[in-house]
């Protein structure tokens, strides 16, 4: 197992039987000025991107969400699709260069579109830390809610990395009812005006400013958005860059108005099971979606007075498609 990491449940005490060792990533108090984030892998399929990004040797790697389909109560089953996404090469070589960190979507969650009334969401939960080599100690195995915070890099030149959790506490859709829960909201709140980061990355798995399209988006629970959005919007609240994934196309959006900067959601999906042609209205779209497999990349640029951030979809050979520069500065 990756570091020595202690594992807690029976499954993952039995992949660290069968899977090769890793060496040790770079320190979370390393630099760092590239990162990769992905969704949206169908673990039998092949996963050329795997091998491109592992070549990128990034920094950092998140995973959003749909990191294996699942898709069962079974937990035996959930873990045996873990293990098939943690062998396959590419992704070995990631673990031995890169801090890997993530949260989950709905197929690796246990069922698709579900929320809360997923009867084995704590079983799954611990199977998913599992697969990420979260510690025993770690917050994570002891609150419910995958939903964390990372740290990266040296005082001054701080990335903070929060990922939410949008399955564990979700009320069904169509009841403009909860989507992260009281204590998700408290611990988001303390974790932006508690930040000292100079870049600030808020991970959801599922799209912020999309709103047009007919599947899973945060529009679905309108009061949730707009409490977000308001929550980034306060002047206490550092500004933020969204990532998300889920829905099988990339594309950037921007909204310029509703949180006093100009808010990014880049939106990388899917690692390796695209849908195609096709288009949907956006209106927060910038330039045209991206429907081939993708993954993406964020380039910190530390030399100037305000970091300056690169963000791009880049195909599966790892070739550019959609790319943006910004300051996050309000």
């Amino acid at each position: 197992m990756n570091g020595g990491v202690k594992v807690t449940s029976r499954l993952a005490v039995l992949a660290s039987l069968i899977l090769p060792g890793f060496a040790e990533p770079p320190v979370k108090s390393d630099l760092v000025d590239e990162m990769v984030f992905v969704s949206c892998f169908k673990e039998t399929l092949p996963a050329p991107a795997l091998e491109t990004i592992a070549g990128l040797e990034p920094d950092v790697f998140i995973w959003m969400g749909d990191n294996v389909y699942g898709d069962t109560e079974d937990m035996e089953v959930m873990w045996n699709k873990y293990r098939v996404a943690r062998e396959h090469p590419g992704y070995a070589k990631i673990r031995a260069i890169s801090q890997v960190t993530g949260t989950w979507d709905d197929h690796d969650y246990g069922a698709n579109d579900a929320g809360r009334e997923y009867p084995k969401r704590a079983e799954s939960q611990q199977v998913f830390l599992d697969f990420l080599d979260v510690p025993a100690n770690s917050p994570r195995r002891k609150r419910e809610g995958v939903y964390s915070v990372e740290d990266y890099g040296p005082p001054g030149q701080m990335v903070r990395v929060i990922l939410l959790d949008t399955r564990y506490f979700r009320d069904p859709v169509g009841s403009d009812g909860a989507m992260l829960g009281d204590s998700q909201w408290q611990w988001l709140e303390k974790m932006l005006t508690g930040s000292e980061a100079r870049v600030n990355v808020l991970v959801s798995s599922i799209q912020v400013l999309a709103s047009e399209h007919r599947w899973e988006k945060w529009e679905n629970f309108p009061k949730e958005k707009q409490r977000l959005l308001e929550l980034l919007a306060r002047k206490d609240v550092p500004p933020v860059l969204i990532l998300s994934g889920d829905r099988h196309v990339a594309e950037i959006s921007l909204d310029r108005e509703s949180v006093g900067y100009p808010l990014y959601d880049i939106t990388s999906s899917s690692l390796n099971l695209p849908l195609g042609d096709g288009d949907e209205p956006n209106r927060y779209r910038e330039g045209r979606m991206f429907r081939g497999a993708n993954f993406g990349a964020l380039s910190i640029d530390w030399s100037r007075e305000e970091p300056v951030i690169t963000a791009s979809i880049r195909d599966e050979q790892g070739r550019p498609q959609r790319a943006v520069s910004f300051e996050l500065v309000r």
